[in-house]
């Protein structure tokens, strides 16, 4: 079984995925790791010198190599989701799960990193792009809202269960 957890930037997508894949003995696959290996640069770094465009055609190609494991435990970028073919991929390949995290808790997971992250110019600019990728996430198979006491390994049990339950 394949599971792809999408949501905005600073959801936990990665950090619950790592939790997930121990959990489910799977391959954890990251798909910002793999486009930066593959650029062999950091995220923003090809933002800046490639454009997005660049960026999201190399994470498109990383999104299909996860098809080739059955195992395994995609935490995808925060705009994977939004693209119409790579929904199609992800619904064929396996099932998606939305973390649900509310606004306000991102921008207080998100405030030392939002250097790191080339869409989160401005608190403006970032609500509007997850104002407007809400509908994407929300077209997952599985939605979850982390609860606030709730760590990594407990949410990724949560998520275990309910992957379960809907196959």
């Amino acid at each position: 079984m394949r599971i792809f957890l999408v949501g905005f930037m600073g959801a936990g997508k990665t950090t619950t995925g790592r939790a997930l894949a121990q959990l489910l003995s799977a391959l954890f696959w990251d798909l910002d790791a793999r486009v930066e290996a593959a650029f062999r640069m950091t995220v923003t770094d090809i933002f800046q010198r490639f454009g997005e465009p660049a960026f999201r055609a190399e994470e498109s190609r990383q999104l299909a190599a996860t098809t080739g494991f059955h195992h395994t435990v995609v935490a995808t970028g925060g705009g994977t989701f939004v693209l119409a073919e790579n929904q199609d991929l992800v619904r064929a390949a396996g099932v998606s799960v939305f973390l649900d995290v509310p606004w306000e808790e991102l921008i207080r997971r998100l405030p030392g990193k939002r250097d790191e992250r080339p869409l989160f110019s401005s608190l403006e600019k970032a609500f509007e792009l997850y104002s407007s990728r809400l509908s994407s996430y929300r077209a997952a198979d599985i939605v979850v809202r982390p609860g606030g006491n709730e760590g990594p390994e407990q949410l990724a049990r949560r998520i275990a269960m309910l992957v379960g339950q809907a196959r």
